[in-house]
Protein backbone atom coordinates (compact mmCIF):
# COMPACT_ATOMS: atom_id res chain seq x y z
CA UNK A 1 0.00 0.00 0.00
CA UNK A 2 2.69 2.46 1.04
CA UNK A 3 4.18 1.78 -2.18
CA UNK A 4 1.20 2.92 -4.40
CA UNK A 5 0.84 5.76 -1.92
CA UNK A 6 4.91 6.73 -3.13
CA UNK A 7 3.98 6.26 -6.95
CA UNK A 8 1.34 8.64 -6.83
CA UNK A 9 3.42 11.27 -5.18
CA UNK A 10 5.97 10.88 -7.42
CA UNK A 11 3.31 11.14 -10.47
CA UNK A 12 1.69 14.33 -8.82
CA UNK A 13 4.87 16.02 -8.36
CA UNK A 14 6.28 15.74 -12.07
CA UNK A 15 2.68 16.92 -12.75
CA UNK A 16 2.67 19.87 -11.01
CA UNK A 17 6.28 20.79 -11.85
CA UNK A 18 5.13 20.74 -15.90
CA UNK A 19 2.50 23.02 -15.50
CA UNK A 20 4.41 25.43 -13.54
CA UNK A 21 6.92 25.62 -16.38
CA UNK A 22 3.77 25.83 -18.63
CA UNK A 23 2.67 28.83 -17.17
CA UNK A 24 6.12 30.25 -17.02
CA UNK A 25 5.99 30.21 -13.12
CA UNK A 26 9.80 30.53 -12.52
CA UNK A 27 9.07 34.58 -12.55
CA UNK A 28 13.22 34.84 -11.23
CA UNK A 29 14.49 33.50 -14.73
CA UNK A 30 13.83 36.55 -16.81
CA UNK A 31 14.65 34.26 -19.98
CA UNK A 32 10.95 32.99 -19.78
CA UNK A 33 9.69 37.22 -20.26
CA UNK A 34 12.06 37.68 -23.13
CA UNK A 35 10.30 38.58 -26.84
CA UNK A 36 12.06 36.89 -29.04
CA UNK A 37 11.45 39.85 -31.67
CA UNK A 38 13.48 42.17 -29.05
CA UNK A 39 16.79 39.68 -28.85
CA UNK A 40 17.77 41.17 -32.81
CA UNK A 41 20.81 42.75 -31.74
CA UNK A 42 19.97 45.79 -34.41
CA UNK A 43 17.37 48.19 -34.99
CA UNK A 44 15.14 48.44 -37.29
CA UNK A 45 16.62 51.40 -38.87
CA UNK A 46 20.20 49.82 -38.98
CA UNK A 47 19.04 47.23 -40.85
CA UNK A 48 16.94 49.30 -43.32
CA UNK A 49 19.96 51.59 -44.19
CA UNK A 50 22.44 48.28 -43.81
CA UNK A 51 20.07 46.91 -46.54
CA UNK A 52 19.96 50.63 -48.44
CA UNK A 53 23.55 50.55 -48.64
CA UNK A 54 24.25 47.37 -49.94
CA UNK A 55 21.81 47.73 -52.60
CA UNK A 56 23.54 51.44 -53.29
CA UNK A 57 26.89 49.62 -53.67
CA UNK A 58 26.05 47.91 -57.00
CA UNK A 59 24.07 50.29 -58.81
CA UNK A 60 24.43 48.83 -61.94
CA UNK A 61 22.89 45.59 -60.48
CA UNK A 62 20.02 47.35 -59.18
CA UNK A 63 18.68 49.53 -61.83
CA UNK A 64 14.83 50.30 -62.57
CA UNK A 65 13.19 48.12 -64.66
CA UNK A 66 9.58 47.84 -65.73
CA UNK A 67 10.12 43.91 -66.46
CA UNK A 68 7.83 42.67 -63.98
CA UNK A 69 10.29 38.97 -63.67
CA UNK A 70 12.82 41.58 -62.47
CA UNK A 71 11.31 42.54 -59.79
CA UNK A 72 13.72 45.99 -60.04
CA UNK A 73 10.90 48.19 -59.86
CA UNK A 74 9.49 49.97 -56.95
CA UNK A 75 8.14 46.84 -55.99
CA UNK A 76 9.71 44.43 -56.54
CA UNK A 77 12.64 46.05 -54.96
CA UNK A 78 10.03 46.43 -51.46
CA UNK A 79 10.04 42.98 -52.15
CA UNK A 80 13.06 41.55 -52.12
CA UNK A 81 13.65 43.87 -49.33
CA UNK A 82 10.81 42.17 -47.29
CA UNK A 83 12.79 39.41 -48.67
CA UNK A 84 15.94 39.93 -46.55
CA UNK A 85 13.70 41.03 -43.21
CA UNK A 86 11.93 37.74 -43.27
CA UNK A 87 15.31 36.49 -42.72
CA UNK A 88 16.52 38.85 -40.11
CA UNK A 89 13.87 39.00 -38.12
CA UNK A 90 11.57 36.37 -36.19
CA UNK A 91 8.67 34.50 -37.40
CA UNK A 92 6.10 36.85 -34.67
CA UNK A 93 6.39 39.07 -38.41
CA UNK A 94 4.66 38.39 -41.79
CA UNK A 95 5.63 39.47 -44.94
CA UNK A 96 3.97 39.69 -48.18
CA UNK A 97 5.59 37.41 -51.16
CA UNK A 98 6.53 37.81 -54.62
CA UNK A 99 3.05 37.23 -55.46
CA UNK A 100 1.76 40.52 -54.37
CA UNK A 101 4.08 42.33 -56.66
CA UNK A 102 2.30 45.41 -57.93
CA UNK A 103 1.87 48.61 -55.75
CA UNK A 104 -1.91 48.11 -55.75
CA UNK A 105 -1.77 44.78 -54.70
CA UNK A 106 1.13 45.70 -51.67
CA UNK A 107 -1.21 48.05 -50.46
CA UNK A 108 -4.03 45.48 -50.40
CA UNK A 109 -2.25 43.01 -48.63
CA UNK A 110 -1.69 45.71 -46.05
CA UNK A 111 -5.74 46.50 -46.00
CA UNK A 112 -6.42 42.43 -45.61
CA UNK A 113 -3.93 42.52 -43.02
CA UNK A 114 -5.75 45.29 -40.89
CA UNK A 115 -2.74 47.78 -41.37
CA UNK A 116 -2.79 50.16 -43.89
CA UNK A 117 -4.02 53.62 -43.06
CA UNK A 118 -5.51 56.26 -45.79
CA UNK A 119 -4.08 59.17 -45.48
CA UNK A 120 -6.72 62.24 -46.53
CA UNK A 121 -5.00 64.82 -44.87
CA UNK A 122 -1.01 64.85 -44.82
CA UNK A 123 -0.34 67.08 -42.47
CA UNK A 124 -2.71 66.03 -39.33
CA UNK A 125 -1.27 62.47 -39.99
CA UNK A 126 2.73 63.70 -40.23
CA UNK A 127 3.18 61.80 -36.90
CA UNK A 128 2.53 58.29 -38.89
CA UNK A 129 6.12 58.87 -40.67
CA UNK A 130 8.63 56.90 -38.50
CA UNK A 131 11.59 54.94 -39.26
CA UNK A 132 9.76 51.09 -41.15
CA UNK A 133 6.30 53.15 -42.43
CA UNK A 134 5.73 51.42 -45.92
CA UNK A 135 4.79 55.04 -47.83
CA UNK A 136 2.20 54.72 -50.95
CA UNK A 137 2.09 57.17 -53.52
CA UNK A 138 -0.61 58.35 -55.80
CA UNK A 139 -0.10 59.88 -60.02
CA UNK A 140 1.94 63.14 -60.27
CA UNK A 141 -1.18 65.66 -61.23
CA UNK A 142 -4.04 63.43 -60.25
CA UNK A 143 -6.84 64.71 -59.02
CA UNK A 144 -7.76 62.71 -55.52
CA UNK A 145 -10.72 62.60 -54.61
CA UNK A 146 -12.44 64.00 -51.12
CA UNK A 147 -13.60 60.94 -50.25
CA UNK A 148 -11.04 58.60 -50.57
CA UNK A 149 -11.18 55.00 -50.54
CA UNK A 150 -9.17 52.06 -51.22
CA UNK A 151 -10.89 51.41 -53.91
CA UNK A 152 -9.99 54.38 -55.73
CA UNK A 153 -6.29 53.47 -55.00
CA UNK A 154 -6.06 49.75 -55.31
CA UNK A 155 -8.25 49.59 -58.72
CA UNK A 156 -6.65 47.51 -61.68
CA UNK A 157 -4.53 49.61 -63.76
CA UNK A 158 -4.84 52.26 -65.25
CA UNK A 159 -7.33 53.45 -62.68
CA UNK A 160 -6.09 52.91 -59.81
CA UNK A 161 -4.33 56.06 -58.18
CA UNK A 162 -1.37 54.46 -56.44
CA UNK A 163 1.97 54.88 -58.59
CA UNK A 164 4.88 54.53 -56.07
CA UNK A 165 5.96 52.76 -53.19
CA UNK A 166 8.96 53.02 -50.68
CA UNK A 167 10.49 53.12 -47.11
CA UNK A 168 11.04 55.35 -44.27
CA UNK A 169 14.75 54.45 -43.57
CA UNK A 170 15.20 57.97 -41.35
CA UNK A 171 13.22 60.85 -40.56
CA UNK A 172 14.07 64.70 -39.31
CA UNK A 173 12.13 66.69 -36.83
CA UNK A 174 12.71 69.95 -34.85
CA UNK A 175 11.92 70.30 -31.16
CA UNK A 176 8.62 70.49 -31.67
CA UNK A 177 8.28 67.65 -33.53
CA UNK A 178 7.51 69.46 -36.64
CA UNK A 179 8.50 66.93 -39.56
CA UNK A 180 11.73 68.35 -41.87
CA UNK A 181 12.51 65.58 -44.00
CA UNK A 182 12.65 61.90 -44.13
CA UNK A 183 14.56 59.06 -46.06
CA UNK A 184 13.09 56.86 -48.33
CA UNK A 185 14.51 53.92 -49.26
CA UNK A 186 12.81 52.82 -52.82
CA UNK A 187 12.95 51.62 -56.85
CA UNK A 188 13.07 54.91 -58.09
CA UNK A 189 12.40 55.41 -62.10
CA UNK A 190 13.85 54.92 -65.62
CA UNK A 191 17.18 55.13 -65.90
CA UNK A 192 17.68 55.06 -62.31
CA UNK A 193 18.66 52.64 -59.50
CA UNK A 194 17.09 51.77 -56.25
CA UNK A 195 18.26 54.34 -53.52
CA UNK A 196 17.71 56.32 -50.53
CA UNK A 197 16.19 59.83 -51.18
CA UNK A 198 15.74 62.95 -49.00
CA UNK A 199 12.17 64.55 -48.63
CA UNK A 200 12.11 67.93 -47.22
CA UNK A 201 9.10 69.27 -46.40
CA UNK A 202 9.89 72.83 -47.65
CA UNK A 203 10.21 71.54 -51.09
CA UNK A 204 6.75 69.05 -50.57
CA UNK A 205 4.39 70.49 -48.19
CA UNK A 206 1.99 67.27 -48.57
CA UNK A 207 4.67 64.63 -47.79
CA UNK A 208 4.93 63.50 -51.13
CA UNK A 209 7.55 62.24 -53.19
CA UNK A 210 8.35 64.99 -55.71
CA UNK A 211 4.50 65.85 -57.17
CA UNK A 212 3.48 62.44 -56.73
CA UNK A 213 0.63 62.13 -53.37
CA UNK A 214 0.92 60.90 -50.31
CA UNK A 215 -2.30 58.28 -50.25
CA UNK A 216 -1.70 55.71 -47.58
CA UNK A 217 0.93 54.02 -44.97
CA UNK A 218 1.25 50.70 -43.37
CA UNK A 219 4.23 49.79 -41.02
CA UNK A 220 6.71 47.20 -42.92
CA UNK A 221 6.25 44.70 -39.73
CA UNK A 222 2.95 43.08 -39.43
CA UNK A 223 2.51 40.62 -36.57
Amino acid sequence: MKKWLFLLLVVGVVFCSRRVGERGGNASDPSLHKDPCAQNEYSLGSVLNAYAAAIEAEPEKWMYSNTASDFKDCSGMFIRLCEKLDGQFCDAYQFPGRKYHSTRDLASWYAREGKLTLIKDAQSNQDLIQVGQVMFYGKANKRIPKRLRLADLTAPYPNGLLAHMGVVVAVNRMDDGTLRSYTLYHGRSSGKPASRSIIRMSQNADFGNWGQPWLATASILVK
